[in-house]
C-alpha cells in the first residue's frame, strides 16, 4: 500500500511539473513576472534600437519583441522556470540566459541588465583618402580589449593621389583639403592583399559579410568588377560614400536599374554644410533620446568635402532615403544652383545591399561627432540589408 501511496506521489509530481510545462508553452503570458534588460554595441555603451529579442522556454520561442530607442527590451507576464533570449540586429548578436524563481518578487521586472553584441559579422575596409569609417567601427566597439587592434580587415584602397584642378570646372576637386588618413596607428591596413586582388578574387569577396568603401579609393577597376555585383546579389553588403559612386553605377548597368542616378557634372557639389531633414523616425528617435542630437528632426551635416558627388534621382520603388537638405553644386552650364537633395541612402540588391551617402567621416576630433553617430546608427542598419541571414 505504502508503495502504491509513492508511486501515486509521484506521479502526481510529475504530472504537476508537465502541466507547469505545457502551461507555459500553451500560454506563455498567463505568468506573474516580467524581464528586461538593454541590448548595447560592443563599447558597453551605446544602444542598439529596433534589434530583434527573442525569448525562449525549453528550446522553444515563446516570445518576441524588438529593442526600442534605448536597446530596452521587456518580456512580460511569464511563469517561473529557466529562459533564454537572443537578441540580434543584422550580423550582430548575442544571448543571455536567466532563471525565473518563485521565491523572487514579482511586483516589479527583473532587470538582467546590460547584454553587450558577442558575435558580428566579417567586415573588410577598404581605406580611401578622404574618409574613415575604420575609426567609427573602432569607436563602436569593433577591437580587442588586449592588443588593441581593430577586429575587422583593413585593405588598402590603392587611393591615386589627390587630384589638382579648377574648382569651377566640371570635374570639380576637393580643393586644398588634403588626405584623410586615420590618426590611430591602429588602423593601418592589416592584411597582405591589396584592392584589385580582393575585387579579382570572388572566393575572397565572398569570405566578408559587410564591405566598406571610404571615399578616395581607386576606382579605376569599378566598370570591370562584376565580382562586386555579384557579392552583393549573393547576399554581401556594401557601405559607399562619395567618390565610390562609380561601382554603384556599374551596379546599375548590370541589373539594368537605376537604383541611384548620380548629378552630372560628376563631383559637383560644393556646400560644406546643410541642416537636413532626418526621414527616418527611429534614427531621429536614437540620435536626440540618447545623444541630445536631431531636434525636431533636424541634423547639420557638417562633413561634406568640396567636390562631392551630389546623387540626381533615385528609384522609389527600392530605395530607402533617409536625409534631405538644401546643398549648392554646379550644373552643367557651370553655374552655381541649390535645391534640395537626397543625401543617404539603403537598397536591397539582389540577396544583398548597398548603403550610400555623399557626405562621410574626416575623423578630424577624437570621440563622435553629430555625422559619425549617424554613421554608427547605419552600420548596424546596413548589417540587416542582408537577406540570407538566419535566424
Amino acid at each position: 500500500m505504502k508503495k502504491n501511496l509513492l508511486f501515486l506521489s509521484l506521479l502526481l509530481f510529475f504530472s504537476c511539473a508537465k502541466d507547469n510545462d505545457n502551461k507555459q508553452q500553451e500560454n506563455p503570458e498567463g505568468g506573474t513576472y516580467n524581464i528586461t534588460g538593454t541590448f548595447l554595441a560592443p563599447n558597453s555603451e551605446d544602444p542598439v534600437a529596433n534589434a530583434s529579442a527573442r525569448l525562449f522556454s525549453n528550446n522553444e520561442e515563446i516570445a518576441e519583441t524588438t529593442t526600442n530607442e534605448k536597446g530596452v527590451f521587456n518580456f512580460s507576464k511569464l511563469y517561473p522556470g529557466s529562459y533564454s533570449i537572443t537578441l540580434k540586429k543584422g550580423y550582430f548578436s548575442s544571448e543571455s540566459s536567466l532563471e525565473i524563481l518563485e521565491s523572487q518578487d514579482d511586483s516589479s521586472p527583473i532587470n538582467i541588465g546590460d547584454v553587450v553584441i558577442e558575435d558580428f559579422p566579417k567586415i573588410g575596409v577598404v581605406t580611401g583618402l578622404y574618409d574613415n569609417i575604420e575609426s567609427i567601427l573602432y569607436d563602436i566597439g569593433l577591437v580587442n580589449p588586449i592588443t588593441n587592434e581593430p577586429l575587422f580587415d583593413i585593405i588598402n584602397g590603392n587611393a591615386n593621389p589627390r587630384p589638382s584642378g579648377n574648382a569651377s570646372s566640371n570635374e570639380h576637386q576637393h580643393g586644398n583639403n588634403q588626405a584623410r588618413s586615420s590618426t590611430n596607428e591602429n588602423l593601418a591596413p592589416n592584411v597582405d592583399f591589396s584592392f584589385n586582388e580582393l575585387l579579382s578574387d570572388p572566393a575572397l569577396l565572398e569570405e566578408y559579410d559587410i564591405l566598406f568603401f571610404n571615399c578616395g579609393l581607386d576606382t579605376q577597376y569599378a566598370e570591370v568588377s562584376d565580382n562586386l555585383y555579384n557579392y552583393v546579389a549573393n547576399g554581401g553588403i556594401l557601405y559607399a560614400t562619395d567618390w565610390a559612386y562609380p561601382f554603384l553605377e556599374h551596379i546599375n548597368e548590370l541589373t539594368n536599374n537605376n537604383y541611384l542616378t548620380f548629378f552630372n557634372p560628376y563631383k559637383s557639389g560644393t556646400s560644406l554644410t546643410t541642416d537636413a531633414t532626418i526621414l527616418n523616425d527611429d534614427l531621429s528617435n536614437w540620435l536626440e533620446i540618447n545623444f541630445g542630437i536631431s531636434a525636431n528632426g533636424i541634423i547639420t551635416i557638417n562633413e561634406f568635402l568640396p567636390s562631392w558627388q551630389v546623387v540626381d534621382t533615385y528609384d522609389e520603388t527600392m530605395v530607402t532615403p533617409w536625409l534631405n537638405g538644401s546643398v549648392s553644386y554646379f550644373d552643367d552650364a557651370n553655374g552655381e544652383a541649390t535645391n534640395n537633395k537626397y543625401l543617404a541612402f539603403t537598397y536591397p540588391v539582389g540577396n544583398g545591399g548597398v548603403f550610400y551617402s555623399s557626405f562621410h567621416t574626416e575623423n578630424e576630433a577624437s570621440g563622435f561627432s553629430d555625422v559619425d553617430r549617424i554613421m554608427e546608427y547605419m552600420v548596424f542598419e546596413l548589417s540587416t540589408l542582408g537577406l540570407n541571414i538566419e535566424d
